[in-house]
């Protein structure tokens, strides 16, 4: 009988944790998770408040581009923007601007 309710309480919890979906990375790292702009077509525009110095655009750059079905990335470190060129046929905008918080959490 213990086992069972033990059991119950287990399953409520893993169905409330599902039902909240999943945390951004950069939520974890108590760091503002990127932010789509604007997106059309095969173009998707992401405000990143992580992007400092250029080291950290760098680094956030290279990482862009290794994303799946990205074809390039054009980031303006002075407005904290990133656009992003993708395939639609790879990938979806809420991929890639999941991928990018996956780079900027990445950061140290």
């Amino acid at each position: 009988m213990i086992v069972r309710s033990g059991f119950c309480v287990l399953v409520a919890f893993l169905l409330t944790v599902a039902a909240c979906g999943p945390v951004a990375r950069t939520a974890a790292r108590d760091i503002p998770a990127p932010q789509m702009v604007a997106a059309s077509g095969d173009l998707l525009t992401v405000n990143v408040i992580e992007l400092f110095c250029q080291t950290c655009a760098e680094q956030i750059q290279a990482g862009c581009r290794a994303i799946a079905g990205v074809t390039s990335v054009h980031i303006d470190r002075h407005e904290k923007l990133i656009t992003l060129q993708f395939d639609p046929d790879v990938t979806t905008a809420e991929r890639v601007l999941s991928a990018v918080d996956d780079v900027v959490a990445a950061i140290p």
